[in-house]
């Protein structure tokens, strides 16, 4: 535990090089590539709009609120912007306190437990909250453009009308959650939730000033911030966005793969290729659903949660169980 705490010291300079608002990225470069490629619509001919919806979705990507400023809705660009500065100033202040763990080193691979603490916990909190505006805000201002009327016209896309209540409510929606494209994919994180740990299982080890009980209550808060932000910029715009352009197959994948490179796999989140692969699930329930993201929010949600109940557990020894999953979207 020592030399634990003493390589703590020297995370300063890591932590510097990697932007706060794609934490959960593998660098810059994805963001910058990200921009680009959501710019390429704008050089389309035959979409002349008062004001273009790429356009506001890219402003709001460089900077939350802005598109919607660029919309004329003053009040709520405001807002995003004091949101997400409010926060990403919170979570950079935390970071900078000797006790947080970077997720590169929570992952104790021989014994499979993933650590954490108080000061980590909570700059997960306010990254996950600064994260989650600077996804939603860009659909937000690719819906309200859309739904202008001097932009109903040219698309093949459906357009986006849920609003952030709408998504924040989704996961207790009766009418998603009755649907067996939502049952079946939860029913593997289901039984592991409510069985008991392995032996084997990889599990989550907080340090004596945070207890697992609090961390199961934050859990259900914390994942409808990520699955509301996550599925309104993934599915929401970029699938919507990207499958008007390319087609609903390629507007798939592309979104999809998206999706994959923005998990690194890290403290307990899934890796590349297995967000790919759920990220294609999700974008596929959306197109079924005429491009509505509510079922994509719920199912992402209550996987994330189960996920997370089943790894905030304590370990008993000597009684391994034959599957184990630990893979957060």
């Amino acid at each position: 535990m020592n030399n634990w705490r003493a390589r703590l010291t020297h995370r300063k300079d890591k932590r510097s090089t990697v932007p706060f608002a794609w934490a959960h990225t593998r660098s810059l470069g994805l963001l910058v590539g990200i921009i680009l490629l959501l710019a390429l619509p704008l050089l389309t001919p035959g979409k002349a709009r008062a004001a273009d919806p790429e356009a506001v979705a890219v402003a709001s990507l460089l900077l939350p609120g802005l598109g919607q400023v660029i919309n004329g809705d003053y009040g709520w660009g405001l807002v995003h912007m004091g949101l997400y500065f409010n926060t990403a100033g919170h979570y950079l202040d935390l970071t900078e306190d000797p006790g947080y763990i970077p997720p590169e080193e929570r992952d104790d691979e021989q014994n499979r437990i993933i650590r954490t603490n108080r000061v980590t916990y909570k700059a997960d909190l306010y990254g996950t909250a600064a994260s989650s505006v600077f996804l939603y805000s860009p659909f937000a201002a690719y819906r309200d453009a859309r739904q202008m009327a001097e932009n109903q016209g040219g698309y093949s896309t459906p357009v986006p009308s849920e609003s952030l209540t709408d998504l924040a409510l989704s996961p207790f929606n009766p009418e998603h959650l009755i649907q067996p494209g939502t049952i079946i994919p939860l029913l593997l994180p289901l039984y592991l939730a409510f069985s008991p740990a392995s032996a084997e299982s990889w599990v989550i080890q907080p340090e004596d000033d945070l207890t697992l009980t609090e961390m199961r209550r934050g859990a259900f808060f914390q994942h409808n911030m990520v699955a509301v932000g996550e599925e309104a910029f993934f599915r929401g715009y970029l699938n919507n966005g990207l499958s008007d352009w390319l087609g609903p197959g390629w507007g798939l994948t592309s979104s999809s793969a998206l999706f994959g490179v923005a998990h690194t796999g890290n403290a307990g989140s899934a890796n590349a290729g297995v967000a790919f692969v759920f990220g294609l699930y999700l974008g596929y329930l959306q197109q079924l659903n005429d491009y509505a993201i509510g079922q994509g929010v719920a199912l992402h949600y209550w996987w994330n949660v189960l996920v997370s109940l089943a790894m905030l557990k304590e370990r008993p020894q000597g009684v391994v169980m034959p599957v184990n999953i630990s893979l957060r979207f």
